[in-house]
Formats: C-alpha cells, structure tokens, sequence
C-alpha cells in the first residue's frame, strides 16, 4: 500500500501541472480507450459512480475543451461525448509520465530481479484469491 501511495503521488505531482482533477484525468482516459463516442450513463456505469458526480467532471472538461456532447442521435434524453484533441492531448502526456514514473520506479533493479518480484507478486494473488474464495478478481 505504501509503495501504490508513492507511486500515486509521483503520478498525480506531474499529472496536477495539466489543472485536471484525478476523477476528470480518468475520464478522458476512459474515453480515449473507448474510441467513440459514450453515453454518460455509461461513464458512470465503469466508474460506479452516479450520473450526477459524472455530469460535474463533464461540466468542467466541457467547459476547458476537452470533450464535446452532443445529443444522441438515437435518443435525445442521453449525451454522447467524445474527446477532443485538446483532450487526447493531455492522455498522450499523461503516457509519457506513466512511462517516465514507472522508468524511475525501476531505476537500479535488474531484470532478474523483476522476473523474481513478478513471480512473487502473483504467487501473493494466488493466495489471497484462495483465502477470499474469488477466483474473478
């Protein structure tokens, strides 16, 4: 827990210089994998979150130029949104600092010793799978 909390504060210290919330960040990740257009229901569905938390991000990724809604064509009670480049412009630097964190976090390890903390790491999951009788997870 301590080495996710390191690396989440490493990952937000850069990401935090785009002005971009952490639940507004995931969205346009989201949204940059989904590779069309997605309702706002959905959103809030793959997060478990409510519409009403989701519309607020919306709101303000909207307002800076970072997605655009339209009204779905098939239904006009549902928004479809879509990210623009500004948008996709800020998930491209977010891979560069993924990328350069994670390069940083394996500073000084060899490969070796990834292959045996990897093979550690997934025996631990294989345990706690058993203990929490969840194969799924």
């Amino acid at each position: 827990m301590h080495i996710n909390r390191l690396h989440r504060s490493a990952v937000d210290a850069k990401i935090s210089k785009t002005g971009i919330h952490r639940s507004q960040h995931m969205t346009l990740m989201y949204l940059n994998r989904c590779n069309s257009k997605v309702s706002q229901k959905a959103i809030a569905d793959h997060f478990e979150i409510s519409p009403a938390a989701v519309a607020v991000s919306l709101k303000k990724l909207e307002s800076e130029g970072y997605i655009r809604r339209s009204s779905s064509e098939d239904d006009n009670r549902y928004n479809e949104i879509e990210i623009t480049d500004k948008g996709k412009s800020i998930v491209d630097y977010s891979h560069s600092v993924f990328e350069a964190v994670d390069k940083n976090t394996f500073d000084g390890i060899s490969d070796g010793e990834k292959q045996v903390l990897c093979e550690i790491l997934d025996k631990i999951i294989i345990n706690l799978k058993q203990l929490s009788g969840k194969d799924d997870i």
